[in-house]
């Protein structure tokens, strides 16, 4: 399933909390943001890493990068925390110069109530999401396991947005799963049970 990518300022970005891979803004929860800013800060190595207006912006992809610091650009990705600092992982970044700033001010105005009224609905559930910090490891596995096996196969993005653990954290728990033979993955990205 890939989610939409809801138009909002990089200062909402900035003033929201980053939770369960999601940016929570006005309850509900944002999996995929699309940001518009000045390029700041940039950092070039084996991550990108830059700010717009602000906002943290990291890229991972192989495929160079051409932007430079005051550039305009316009930022599709999904929000995520990393030791307790929150940034947007890129998949997209376009270059583009000062009309876009008004128009996508239009465009936010005009299509939050698509927002608000279509993302998934923040709550805070001990049932449905796994909390790290109240259950161990054996069983957020089991959790994850029980998860694979409910809907038979499963995509790491379908899987991801069911758990609240950081990516990384799913990567290792879904390596020992495949590891010990409980999990198998067909495909990449998608597991199933043995």
């Amino acid at each position: 399933m890939r989610y939409i990518a809801y138009k909002i300022y990089p200062e909402e970005f900035l003033n929201n909390e980053v939770i369960d891979n999601a940016l929570i803004i006005d309850g509900r929860k944002v999996r995929r943001v699309r940001i518009l800013g000045k390029v700041d800060n940039i950092s070039f190595g084996n991550i990108v890493s830059f700010y717009v207006d602000g906002a943290n912006v990291r890229y991972f992809e192989e495929k160079p990068l051409y932007i430079e610091e005051g550039d305009i650009v316009d930022v599709i990705g999904r929000p995520r925390t990393y030791d307790g600092e929150k940034y947007v992982m890129a998949e997209i970044v376009r270059k583009r110069d000062e009309r876009w700033i008004k128009l996508r001010d239009l465009e936010i105005k005009k299509t939050r109530k698509y927002l608000l009224e279509r993302a998934e609905p923040f709550e805070e559930s001990l049932e449905e999401e796994i909390y790290a910090e109240i259950l161990n490891p054996d069983v957020i596995k089991d959790k994850i396991l029980a998860l694979i096996d409910k809907f038979g196969e499963i995509t790491f993005e379908e899987l991801s947005g069911m758990v609240n653990i950081p990516d990384e954290e799913l990567e290792k728990y879904l390596s020992e799963l495949k590891e010990s033979g409980d999990i198998f993955e067909p495909r990449p990205g998608v597991y199933k049970t043995l």
